[in-house]
C-alpha cells in the first residue's frame, strides 16, 4: 500500500485530482516495446542500436541492397508508409520524420497511436537537437548515449584548431559527387571538411549549398584531397578514374576519399566516423612532402 502524506490526503478532491496529474505529467514516458518507423533513417537507427524484440515495422526501403546496412529480423514487417500497413501491429511508438509520410502519420495520431516526428539534420547542430529527440523518444539506449558523446567531444571547442595559428596545415578538399555535383558553405558536408582541418575549395569559389564543377575545373584547382561522394548507382567511379588519367593519380596516391553513403541519407549513422575518417586523412596529408 502506498502511503499518503498528509498535506495531499488533506486537499479537496480537485486539488488531489490535479496534483496527481502534475506527478503523472512529470514522470519519465514508459520505454515504447512496440516500435514502427515511417522514415528510412530512422528504420536504419531502429535497426542498429535498439532491441530488435521492440521493433515491428520499418520501411521497405531498408531491405533494397543499396541501404541495407543492418539485418533486418524475420517478425519485422516492412510497410510502404502507409497507415493501414500499422494499424494491426498496435505499435506503441511511431517514429516519422519531419517531412516525409505526413498523411501517415496524421492518420495515426487521429487514431490515437502515439507518433513521434524526429526532426532532420543538415548541420552538426542540428543533427545534436535530432539526437536528443530520438533519445526523448526512444529512452536512454547505449549506442545513442555514445554517439552523442562521439558527436559532443568532436564539435567542443578545445579540439578546434585556431585558423590562424602559423603550425596549422589547412590541406584543400573538393567534393565531386555525381552530375559533376560539388558541396559549398551550408552544408553539412562543408562542416565536416571544415572541422577535420580542410579548405573547401567549393565554398572558396563562392559556392554556397549544392554546385556543379566541371573535370577541368577540378584540375585547375588542384585540391590536395579529392572527396568522392555517392555510390556505384550514382556513378561508376572506377570506370570515371578510368577514363581520367589525374583522377586516376589522384586514386593511386591515395589522395583521395570517399565519404560513406549513409551521409546522404541517415547522417547520425555516418557523419561523425566521416569526420574521423577525414582527420585522419588530413593528418597524412600534411606528414607528406
Amino acid at each position: 500500500m502506498i502511503a499518503v502524506g498528509r498535506g495531499y490526503a488533506g486537499r479537496p478532491p480537485a486539488a488531489r485530482w490535479i496534483a496527481a496529474l502534475l506527478f503523472a505529467i512529470a514522470l519519465p514516458a514508459p520505454a515504447a516495446e512496440r516500435i514502427a518507423s515511417l522514415n528510412l533513417c530512422l528504420d536504419q537507427i531502429l535497426l542498429r542500436w535498439v532491441p530488435p524484440q521492440r521493433i515491428v515495422s520499418v520501411t521497405w526501403l531498408s531491405a533494397e541492397a543499396q541501404y541495407r546496412n543492418a539485418p533486418i529480423p524475420e517478425h519485422v514487417a516492412l510497410n510502404r508508409a502507409q497507415a493501414e500497413e500499422l494499424i494491426p501491429l498496435q505499435p506503441d511508438l511511431v517514429l516519422a520524420g519531419q517531412f516525409g509520410a505526413q498523411r501517415a502519420a496524421a492518420r495515426l495520431e487521429e487514431m490515437g497511436f502515439r507518433v513521434v516526428r524526429i526532426p532532420d539534420a543538415y548541420t552538426l547542430e542540428q543533427l545534436q537537437t535530432q539526437l536528443g529527440a530520438l533519445e526523448q523518444a526512444l529512452g536512454p539506449l547505449p549506442p545513442l548515449r555514445a554517439r552523442q558523446q562521439q558527436l559532443a567531444e568532436l564539435l567542443a571547442p578545445a579540439r578546434q584548431k585556431n585558423p590562424q595559428a602559423a603550425d596549422v596545415k589547412h590541406p584543400t578538399a573538393l567534393i565531386l559527387s555525381a552530375n559533376n555535383i560539388t558541396y559549398g558553405s551550408g552544408m553539412l558536408e562543408h562542416q565536416l571538411l571544415t572541422r577535420a582541418g580542410f579548405i573547401n575549395l567549393a565554398a572558396e569559389q563562392g559556392i554556397d549549398q549544392l554546385g556543379r564543377v566541371s573535370l577541368e575545373q577540378v584540375i585547375a584547382l588542384q585540391p590536395d584531397l579529392l572527396v568522392f561522394y555517392g555510390g556505384a548507382q550514382d556513378f561508376a567511379i572506377a570506370h570515371l578514374a578510368e577514363r581520367h588519367p589525374v583522377l586516376k593519380r589522384y586514386i593511386d596516391s591515395g589522395r583521395s576519399y570517399r565519404l560513406p553513403e549513409a551521409l546522404g541519407y541517415c547522417p547520425a549513422l555516418a557523419a561523425v566516423d566521416a569526420l574521423e575518417q577525414l582527420q585522419q586523412k588530413r593528418a597524412e596529408l600534411v606528414q607528406q612532402p
